[in-house]
């Protein structure tokens, strides 16, 4: 429970840092419910998964 909590908290950082980020790279996500669910529930892999198909998509 303890490392879905971290991997959860460090989604979200990541997804603020990325949106903080986003004028200076042009990449930003809206943040949204899907965003946050996946976010939430696979940590930084599911903000590399979003990047990856807001890039592609």
């Amino acid at each position: 429970m303890k490392s879905f909590l971290l991997s959860a908290f460090f989604g979200f950082c990541a997804l603020i840092v990325l949106n903080l980020l986003g004028p200076y790279t042009g990449v930003t996500l809206p943040v949204s419910r899907l965003t946050l669910a996946v976010t939430g529930g696979l940590g930084v892999p599911g903000v590399t998964l979003l990047v990856l198909l807001d890039l592609f998509l």
